[in-house]
């Protein structure tokens, strides 16, 4: 009963902040603006090694639709990660194993600046493919170099901070290209 309690609290919560949010004035994203995003940041590591690996992505939204007190994006992004694992070198094997991932996806976020100015904080998903190319480095027990694709869906949260009209800095987690990414966010239109 008490678990009923504590939902039913958290729902009427964040009903109640919606409806206490509605009449703030508009965010840096608008229906009809425009964002084009640039990122870089800890891939996700699609294989499970340990490590830092990189990845960089290019994000474009458009405010299609008002929901509620914020804006519904639709767009697109890209990405690439790079990871590598290396086995042997202390003992003198050698062997290099890389993956390259390119990531083509459809995007869309639900976008509010919780009346703040000149701050957008978005959450969000992707659907959309993930290229992959494998090289197996010189292992003579596993000549293996290949290319797939692989289905790829994400889910993140972000915020953006505008520190001129059409230009902002983002920080983006969430299990999506990137677990984390910084970038610079470029607004173009509704200023």
């Amino acid at each position: 009963m008490k678990n009923i309690l504590n939902k039913i609290s958290l729902i009427a919560l964040i009903i109640s902040l919606f409806a206490s949010t509605t009449a703030m004035a508009d965010g840096p994203v608008t229906k009809g603006s425009s964002v084009l995003g640039f990122g870089l940041g800890m891939a996700n590591r699609y294989y499970g090694y340990a490590g830092f690996s990189p990845g960089v992505k290019v994000n474009f939204e458009t405010g299609i639709w008002q929901a509620g007190p914020g804006v519904v994006t639709l767009g697109g992004t890209f990405g690439y990660t790079f990871q590598r694992y290396r086995y042997g070198y202390i003992w003198g094997s050698n062997y290099d194993y890389s993956w390259h991932n390119f990531i083509v996806a459809a995007r869309s976020a639900w976008h509010h600046n919780w009346g703040v100015d000149k701050l957008d904080t978005y959450a969000g998903v992707s659907a959309g493919v993930r290229f992959n190319i494998y090289d197996d480095g010189d292992d003579p027990n596993n000549n293996i170099d290949a290319f797939r694709v692989y289905p790829h869906f994400g889910g993140f949260v972000g915020a953006c901070y505008y520190f001129k009209p059409s230009v902002g800095v983002f920080g983006e987690v969430g299990y999506d290209i990137n677990f984390i990414t910084l970038g610079l966010n470029f607004n173009f239109g509704n200023h």
